[in-house]
């Protein structure tokens, strides 16, 4: 088989139980979903989406069988770059994802200092302009718009530091999500978005990128959607593919 059609099997038996399984069984089976389906994201033309979402997914129900069995739920490193030097992407996408992480980061930063808003907190909001910098980094460093290598001269930044966030600062606790249309809790959606503007970015890309790229920046949007879905995002289907 190839790589898709080997993550895709492997995503599917570990996600989808036959009828009957114990909830054990199940749980042992599962713990391969969530890297099956980032490897889908890398993998397979056109599953970007899904094979990232599903990775979030899949980790908020093994959290929910972990607890079922005394068990940890599954380790997640923090949404960041850390330690990666190159990627095979057009600069536009970087930079919208760039622009994701640090909208992202400044509004938790706004409603951390308000002190209403569950889950918005200065580290989050710090991990999201750190991730913001690096993408900015890696655009500079390796890329212009043709794909050719960029000098030194064509440094540049998108972020705007500060955007307009009226409607979170109106709706500081609960917040009607733009996709799904459901009423979320607000952090949750600040998340959720930022997980969506990045795939959205990556999927508008025109550029040919390679797996090893991909698999990366699946991993950093699907971290963000998971971090939705434990700030209280609806996991299932109905929101998450609206």
């Amino acid at each position: 088989m190839s790589p898709c059609e080997s993550a895709l099997t492997l995503a599917n038996f570990a996600t989808t139980p036959a009828k009957g399984t114990p909830l054990m069984v199940q749980y042992g089976n599962g713990l391969a979903a969530p890297l099956a389906w980032i490897d889908v994201a890398g993998h397979c033309s056109g599953r970007f989406a899904e094979g990232t979402l599903r990775n979030a997914q899949t980790k908020q129900r093994l959290t929910v069988l972990a607890g079922k069995f005394g068990h940890s739920a599954p380790e997640v490193t923090p949404a960041r770059l850390d330690g990666i030097t190159s990627a095979t992407i057009d600069r536009s996408a970087l930079d919208a994802m760039a622009i994701a992480e640090d909208r992202a980061g400044f509004a938790l930063e706004v409603l951390a200092a308000r002190g209403v808003t569950a889950g918005a907190t200065l580290t989050l909001s710090d991990m999201h302009k750190t991730a913001g910098q690096q993408l900015v980094s890696l655009a500079n460093k390796r890329f212009s718009d043709s794909g050719s290598t960029a000098d030194a001269g064509d440094s540049q930044d998108p972020r705007q530091k500060v955007y307009a966030i009226d409607q979170l600062l109106a709706d500081p606790t609960t917040i009607e999500d733009k996709a799904s249309g459901q009423t979320v809790p607000t952090a949750s959606a600040i998340e959720m978005d930022c997980a969506r503007a990045e795939i959205k970015a990556v999927a508008d890309s025109t550029s040919q990128s390679d797996s090893d790229t991909l698999l990366v920046l699946a991993a950093l949007a699907a971290k963000h959607a998971y971090t939705a879905f434990q700030l209280g995002y609806p996991s299932g289907d109905s929101a998450l593919f609206a």
